[in-house]
């Protein structure tokens, strides 16, 4: 909970709703924490390995947004996740290592107080969806 009680000032409401797959109309921080324990997106970080980021994108700001700079980020899973799928069902056979997933993180700087100027998550997406495939690799199973 305190990493998400961490995260929720740096992210935009948008970022918050897609996350959460909940609307931000009664938007609070404890409401975020419920919510985020539960997002299949955030749950990729929880309890990670090892967290990577890879060389960064800028794009520049247009007369209606600030800059955007994209982060390709490698999370290397829970240990959990060797023996046991993120459905929670146990895997046939144990992997020697924990999944690994590839996420894109992008960070868009505010134009608007009260966060002018600062850097805040627009998006986090799970690169197996970007794509437009099913999300699902062959060897993930349920």
């Amino acid at each position: 909970g305190a990493g998400l009680d961490r995260i929720f000032p740096f992210l935009t409401w948008q970022c918050r709703s897609a996350v959460t797959g909940q609307g931000v109309a009664d938007d609070t921080a404890a409401k975020f924490r419920v919510r985020g324990a539960l997002s299949p997106i955030l749950q990729v970080f929880m309890g990670a390995t090892r967290i990577d980021l890879g060389q960064s994108t800028k794009t520049p700001g247009t007369a209606t947004r600030g800059d955007i700079v994209s982060y390709p980020v490698r999370v290397r899973g829970a240990t959990v996740h060797a023996f046991q799928h993120r459905s929670g069902i146990i895997r046939q056979g144990i992997r020697a290592e924990p999944p690994v997933t590839n996420m894109i993180v992008r960070l868009e700087r505010s134009r608007r107080p009260p966060n002018d100027g600062c850097w805040m998550i627009k998006d986090i997406v799970d690169v197996r969806f970007a794509k437009g495939g099913m999300g699902w690799s062959r060897d993930e199973g349920v």
